[in-house]
């Protein structure tokens, strides 16, 4: 498959080598626009605290979707995903379903979904903890609220958690508001990268157009040849 790939004709690569330009930038944009989210959520203070009921849409948060929530969490049902390829470790992600912090118990329906990427300890955890509620403890959550269906989520915790429809996903930040939100900078980093690549592929294209066009010589001299023989 990939020798094929190096075998395709030059005006191929020629199309190619824009359109890697043009995701290059389009990425670029689209990051450096998440960045200025970032920054814009960072100008002020966090939102005001909400209960998961008030979560009822994107619009909840305010710059990059910021919220925070106070709420209980079921720790009998939180669930680790660890993600492996050919044995080794390729990432692990928190799951944990919250309920109102005023919820007697865990037989209703969770309202939101509470999601950690990469290793989690116990301290981690207790920097979110504010008091027992009376079925678990009550955490209060800043992070970035995520809409629609999260696939991991209901893969980790629908066997025993009944998820309400339409839940919210809460990317917590771990390592503080101030870090968490900091510019990712990967705008110019998308750029070059288009850039390498669209100049690689171009390069390609450029050297298969001038073996194309000795081999095409080539064939028309010894047509040429035959013909005068």
């Amino acid at each position: 498959m990939l020798f094929r790939l190096f075998q395709l004709p030059a005006i191929v690569y020629f199309i190619l080598a824009p359109l890697a330009l043009a995701a290059g930038v389009g990425l670029m944009v689209y990051e450096n626009g998440r960045d200025s989210e970032r920054a814009a959520a960072l100008s002020h203070d966090a939102p005001a605290m909400v209960e998961p009921a008030e979560v009822t849409s994107e619009d909840s948060g305010n710059d990059f979707n910021e919220v925070t929530v106070r709420a209980q969490v079921d720790p009998m049902n939180t669930i680790e995903m660890i993600r492996t390829k050919r044995g080794s470790e390729r990432g692990r992600t928190l799951f944990a379903p919250l309920y109102p912090a005023d919820a007697a118990d865990f037989s209703g329906t969770a309202l939101a979904v509470m999601e950690i990427s990469g290793k989690v300890s116990d301290e981690d955890l207790g920097q979110f903890y504010v008091e027992d509620g009376a079925a678990g403890p009550i955490l209060v959550l800043n992070g970035v609220l995520e809409g629609g269906i999260n696939g991991d989520a209901n893969d980790a915790l629908a066997e025993n958690v009944t998820l309400a429809t339409g839940y919210k996903t809460i990317k917590s930040f771990v390592n503080g508001r101030e870090v968490d939100l900091k510019s990712s900078g990967m705008g110019s980093t998308f750029l070059i990268l288009g850039l390498i690549l669209a100049a690689i592929v171009g390069g390609f294209g450029y050297f298969r157009k001038r073996r194309e066009d000795a081999n095409r010589a080539a064939e028309e001299a010894y047509y040429a040849e035959q013909a005068e023989g």
